[in-house]
């Protein structure tokens, strides 16, 4: 079908083999590419950022209904925006370049977004974060806390219209490109520990102020914690017997780690043990649940069906009394990182002085 598009020769001009060819502001030579001048602009900005808590860009501003290009403050999701821009241009290339061409600008370039991730979702956070395992993790205490929204006032508050709204967040980043940049892939303790072995390293470079809000680990307290008990031994050594004992433990900065609690005579847990015998007996589709990794699956759903299928859409009617101890842990990191952060210490004090245990 003939569309009616001419080329317009005020817009063509002819350029040599060996001069940089840009179109759109990116570059065509070799392959797509960011103009250079681009990446450090960009690279200037997120240092700025780090070392002083804002920096400038030429943006529109509207002045007596004209809009025009001028010299401001920039906002963290206009930051975010150029670089997840820079980071869709390089994906593509690392998909189509030669494994020995470059093979490690990737990475490099992707650090830079990595640590703007860090600084503005854990290190200058405006709410406590948590971190689990897998994304299922966030569906159960998303709704634990729902329920029970009037006894854990520090986790959620009733709205004008009487809906429970979380003061917390529950990140999100399996199957992302957060989860990629982050190396924190889809989840597991191994991933964990990893981003709780280079946190304090990473953290080190902000200036800017921050730690307000606590940053919270949360992992299933059984044999698959050995990863994560090893790195916090190593931060915490004098806490070597309460890693998983204690509600919580503090490694570093606003950095804490939360074990899923033990029941009585239990020496193992995992977040799916705060269901009910009847809530876990839920058949689907001819099926029973199993948590296990080498379960059946001619016999037996897992962990993500539980969450989509079972908890999500009967949340109103699930019994979530089990999440109480947990939930109780999380409130308790909480109010401990506000009152050190409230102190009088000063601000290299608050960031290395670990917060003891009530």
């Amino acid at each position: 079908m003939h569309s009616d598009f001419k080329i317009n020769a005020r817009k063509t001009r002819m350029q040599y083999r060996n001069s940089r060819q840009d179109v759109t502001g990116l570059v065509v030579n070799r392959r797509i590419n960011i103009r250079r001048e681009y990446r450090h602009n960009v690279r200037a900005m997120v240092h700025s950022l780090f070392r002083t808590g804002n920096f400038t860009l030429y943006g529109p501003v509207t002045k007596e209904g004209k809009t025009t290009l001028e010299l401001r403050e920039g906002t963290l999701d206009e930051l975010h925006g150029r670089l997840g821009f820079i980071d869709w241009i390089d994906v593509y290339n690392k998909g189509v370049i030669d494994e020995e061409e470059d093979s490690a600008f990737i990475p490099t370039r992707e650090s830079t977004y990595r640590k703007f991730l860090i600084y503005r979702d854990f290190y200058t956070t405006k709410l406590p974060v948590v971190l689990c395992e897998g994304k299922t993790d966030n569906v159960y205490i998303k709704h634990a806390i729902r329920s029970m929204v009037a006894q854990f006032p520090d986790l959620a508050e009733l709205d004008t219209e009487g809906k429970a709204r979380l003061k917390i967040r529950l990140y999100k980043y399996a199957k992302s490109n957060t989860g990629r940049i982050l190396d924190l892939k889809d989840g597991g303790s191994s991933h964990l520990k990893k981003f709780i072995i280079n946190y304090k390293k990473d953290t080190d470079k902000f200036a800017a102020p921050g730690l307000q809000n606590p940053l919270i680990v949360l992992f299933d307290n059984d044999s698959g914690a050995k990863p994560i008990c090893s790195v916090v031994k190593q931060a915490r050594p004098s806490k070597q017997d309460m890693i998983l004992k204690d509600p919580f433990t503090h490694v570093v900065k606003n950095l804490y780690v939360v074990p899923t609690p033990l029941k009585p005579g239990h020496r193992e847990s995992t977040i799916e043990d705060f269901f009910d015998d009847a809530t876990r007996a839920t058949v689907v589709g001819g099926k029973t649940f199993s948590d296990k990794n080498d379960a059946d699956e001619t016999k037996h759903y897992g962990k993500w069906v539980f969450a989509e299928k079972v908890i999500a859409p009967n949340a109103k009617t699930i019994d979530f009394t089990g999440f109480v101890p947990l939930l109780q842990s999380i409130s308790l990191v909480i109010r401990t990182h506000a009152k050190m952060f409230s102190s009088a210490a000063s601000p290299a004090e608050e960031q290395t002085t670990p917060a003891s245990h009530p």
